[in-house]
């Protein structure tokens, strides 16, 4: 193996998320969007799911990406922040600001549907210094590296989603995330209290499945609630009553 490719693996292996389902992120203080020191353990505790995303706030490309598509799928997933979950964005480059916290926050939540009640607390943007930042990235398996010849930060494209008492629940990935299973990891996460019966009932008939990191339709799920064409009748039915109630909510 060359000295070339050797460097090529290292640097791929430095940028990757590994798994800490069932763990909590570390306990660090940070800075929000007005400039006040806050603890990481009050704002992923609040007794609803917390959407986590890390980013940084001049990325040229991917973090935006990254941001938008969790907006447009929470847009699309009739979940309502402050009542059914809480956002948290969090920098990982040590040279943002509180100031630039705070002109990101506002732009991504003025494009947020249903937050019409919504408070800046309940989706919080955070700066914070290289030790804090290290200490959350590594307790929720976030790895990245600055790379010198771009001057930018490569990282992965995840979204976290976080239960009510702080512990990770679900990993999410890539710029475009489905509305259906961001809206089963909420319900999954909050254990059945954020959504409608319907969306519990839906659970039962989908299963996160870690190899295409997606909810599928699980067979079984869907058998213990009737059987045969009676479960695929009963699934297209859900499916149709679903899509109903998120349009009822968006409206």
């Amino acid at each position: 193996m060359t000295a070339a490719l050797l460097a090529i693996l290292l640097a791929q292996a430095e940028v990757d998320v590994v798994e800490k389902l069932g763990e909590r992120p570390a306990d660090a203080v940070f800075i929000d969007a007005q400039a006040n020191r806050v603890s990481l353990r009050q704002l992923t505790a609040r007794g609803k799911p917390v959407l986590l995303t890390l980013v940084y706030f001049d990325c040229p490309m991917l973090c935006s990406l990254v941001q938008k598509g969790v907006i447009k799928a929470l847009n699309e997933s009739g979940l309502r922040l402050g009542a059914d979950y809480h956002g948290l964005t969090v920098s990982f480059s040590p040279r943002d600001t509180a100031k630039e916290a705070q002109l990101r926050q506002g732009g991504y939540l003025q494009t947020l549907a249903n937050a019409e009640r919504a408070a800046p607390t309940d989706w919080p943007f955070l700066t914070g210094g290289e030790t804090a930042i290290r200490a959350l990235a590594d307790s929720v398996g976030f790895h990245y590296r600055w790379d010198a010849e771009s001057q930018q930060f490569e990282h992965p494209a995840v979204s976290v989603i976080l239960g009510p008492d702080g512990t990770i629940s679900r990993y999410l990935y890539g710029i475009e995330l489905s509305p259906r299973d961001l809206r089963l990891a909420m319900v999954e996460a909050s254990q059945g209290k954020v959504g409608t019966a319907l969306d519990r009932v839906i659970l039962r008939c989908f299963k996160y499945d870690p190899a295409s990191r997606k909810y599928h339709f699980y067979l079984m799920g869907a058998l213990r609630l009737g059987s045969g064409a009676a479960a695929l009748a009963l699934l297209v039915m859900l499916g149709a009553l679903w899509r109903r109630e998120l349009r009822k909510g968006s409206a």
